[in-house]
């Protein structure tokens, strides 16, 4: 019997630390200060080919680093805040 209470505590002991790391994996995503390209078209729930039409925009929040694009969260947001306002006019 003890060997199979042995294996009990450590699978929630597994459990606890599997749960730590997706809460730790949470946050930090939640946190970054911009989007790729991926995680912005998956944001806005458009398509990646519609994501690459929008960063062709004058007005659309996106920066150059290197040969990489990303989406600052932050402009993001104030442009679909623009694009409601815009619309309710």
């Amino acid at each position: 019997m003890e060997p199979m209470v042995n294996l009990l505590k450590a699978i929630a002991d597994l459990n606890e630390e599997v749960i730590r790391l997706a809460a730790r994996f949470d946050q930090s995503s939640s946190e970054s200060l911009v989007y790729s390209v991926e995680q912005a078209a998956e944001v806005l729930g458009v398509s990646r080919s519609k994501m690459y039409d929008l960063l062709h925009r004058p007005d659309f929040p996106v920066v150059d680093l290197g040969h990489r694009r990303v989406i600052p969260r932050k402009q993001l947001s104030a442009w679909l805040d623009q694009q409601c306002m815009k619309k309710a006019r």
